[in-house]
């Protein structure tokens, strides 16, 4: 990492063990006192970073609250690339939430939900086909990723056959460049009280209602949130198209991320549970809506 720019004013860089990502992660402290997010990656992925970095840019340059990109390179004699971007002073949003009234929680849900807002209207596309096209042959992949993982769940063949036979559902949609993982883990809640998103691995142009199985993530640690996040985005009349689009897309996400997980060792058992309530669904036909968001706080 010496021969990162600049490196020589930097104090302090200690690593950072948490998330998912295979990134290497340090919070790092310079001479002049800024505070900043090293990630350090293998050269193997050096498109997909830069890539990742230019969105990171167009977003930020909207005036999206966000760890903003400050620069991006090779180092370790062309083993590794960096990006180095701004350190989000606050903490993450699920540890704040969980010392606030239900009231606090669901208020902050809908500022993600403006947050969400903001995001649709960066590269905005209107409605057509072409994404539920890319989006069914996403769904294939992770099919296929699951069959290979060695594991395998109870009604995981129902899921399977509901993701292959109600495709459909999607229809047309519009499309925006979007931060795919839009949920508790991925956000920090400042001293004065606003919302900053961070980890950008997962972001592309995709549809808001896909980003939006983020608040049934977020449900796990705060349904209020979850719910205020819905409601911030739709004003308290949220159509039952939108939940038929959301059970689909959480379906196949949850697989996906069942996948990752039992890939990366990681606590996948938290995803497994998860699906407890989308296969109760699906296999009684009874509503689209999750049971998270018929409850009361």
């Amino acid at each position: 990492m010496k021969d990162i720019p600049n490196f020589d004013n930097f104090v302090k860089v200690e690593p950072i063990h948490k998330g998912w990502s295979n990134d290497k992660k340090y919070y790092v402290e310079t001479k002049d006192g800024e505070r900043l997010l090293l990630r350090v990656s293998n050269i193997s992925a050096y498109e997909a970073k830069r890539h990742e970095f230019d969105i990171m840019k167009k977003m930020s340059a909207t005036g999206l609250k966000m760890s903003l990109p400050i620069s991006f390179g090779v180092c370790e004699n062309g083993k590794s690339v960096y990006q180095l971007l701004s350190w989000c002073d606050g903490e993450e949003a699920k540890e704040v939430l969980y010392n606030l009234s239900g009231a606090e929680q669901y208020a902050f849900g809908q500022k993600a939900a403006s947050i969400l807002k903001h995001m649709e209207t960066i590269d905005h596309m209107s409605a057509s086909m072409e994404w539920a096209k890319s989006y069914q042959e996403r769904v294939e992949r992770y099919i296929d990723l699951y069959r290979k993982c060695g594991y395998a769940f109870e009604g995981d063949e129902l899921i399977i056959s509901y993701l292959q036979t109600q495709q459909h559902c999607i229809g047309e949609r519009p499309t925006a460049l979007m931060h795919e993982d839009f949920q508790t883990d991925n956000m920090v809640i400042s001293p004065n009280g606003e919302i900053y998103i961070i980890d950008f691995q997962m972001c592309g142009v995709a549809d808001p209602y896909l980003v939006m199985t983020g608040a049934g993530v977020s449900a796990m640690y705060s349904v209020p949130f979850a719910m205020g996040q819905i409601d911030g985005y739709f004003g308290k009349s949220v159509p039952e198209e939108f939940w038929e689009k959301y059970t689909y897309y959480m379906l196949a996400e949850m697989l996906y991320a069942f996948t990752v997980g039992v890939k990366m060792e990681k606590e996948w058992e938290e995803t497994f549970h998860m699906f407890d309530d989308e296969v109760e669904r699906i296999k009684h036909n009874g509503t689209y809506v999750p049971t998270w968001y018929q409850k009361k706080f």
